[in-house]
């Protein structure tokens, strides 16, 4: 496995053998394929508003997110899901420079 991105509560990794990703969210290592990255790349974007925010620090501390079709469940207070957004928008970035590397 290789290390694309790591921050504070999270590390990814890519396998080239398995042909997925691991994320390690500390706790717990969840085996997720490319289709799979981009629905948390979804929801992570929804989870960087404005309004998400707010909503957060006002009336929950916690999020509740289920990954891979609901055979996970993760437990965020509200400096995770900070992190996980950063998280998310740093292991695409090193995907998209790893790909461009490659291609040239």
């Amino acid at each position: 496995m290789e290390l694309i991105f790591s921050s504070k509560y999270y590390t990814s990794y890519q396998s080239s053998t398995d042909r997925c990703y691991y994320i390690d969210f500390g706790h717990k290592t969840v085996k997720i394929s490319f289709c799979q990255l981009l629905s948390l790349r979804y929801k992570a974007k929804k989870m960087s508003s404005i309004e998400y925010i707010e909503e957060l620090l006002t009336h929950n501390d916690t999020v509740l997110l289920a990954l891979c079709d609901n055979q996970h469940l993760i437990l965020f207070d509200t400096l995770m899901v900070l992190d996980f957004v950063d998280f998310i928008k740093g292991t695409f970035a090193m995907i998209e420079l790893n790909d461009t590397l490659l291609v040239s």
